[in-house]
């Protein structure tokens, strides 16, 4: 039986690139937002920047009530 935990979508945060595929997004257009302030918010681990699972919960229910 395998360790659910390794599984990619149960990851508490996601890079960037990572984060961008799955919305459907560029990564030069999830900077535009991060210029503007509306991108969901960025955590420094060691040299890479990642996502938190729930910053991007909070940033898709922003972008459903926007919309």
């Amino acid at each position: 039986m395998s360790d659910q935990t390794d599984h990619p979508n149960d990851r508490d945060a996601i890079s960037i690139a990572e984060f961008c595929r799955r919305h459907g997004i560029s990564q030069s257009f999830f900077f535009k937002l991060q210029a503007q302030g509306r991108a969901p918010r960025t955590l420094k681990i060691g040299a890479r920047r990642l996502i938190a699972r729930e910053d991007a919960r909070t940033w898709r229910k922003q972008q459903t009530k926007t919309a």
